[in-house]
């Protein structure tokens, strides 16, 4: 006879908390839909394409906060030592 593996609930449950939920938008094809993840989680997969290009739209940031947005539609960059990168597009930004 085989033997189930016990699942402690509230081990479980702890380990799926805490959580962030909101509008997410893909990146690649746009497609928008309601997210659920983990804290701390950065790309979310887009139920559309598939693509791990997704991210949440309002994100977590100060009030009356100035908001720089890529031509291709992205407002999150990396800070390199070279200056701000797009890594939806792989452009560099200028101009600020």
């Amino acid at each position: 006879m085989k033997m189930s593996k016990i699942i402690d609930f509230q081990s479980a449950k702890e380990e799926k908390t805490p959580h962030s939920s909101g509008k997410a938008r893909c990146l690649d094809c746009k497609h928008e839909w309601e997210a659920v993840a983990l804290v701390g989680t950065e790309w979310l997969e887009c139920p559309k394409c598939h693509n791990k290009k997704g991210r949440f739209i309002y994100h977590f940031e100060p009030e009356n906060f100035v908001k720089w947005t890529c031509n291709c539609g992205n407002d999150l960059f990396y800070a390199t030592p070279y200056g701000y990168f797009c890594p939806n597009c792989g452009t560099w930004q200028s101009g600020f």
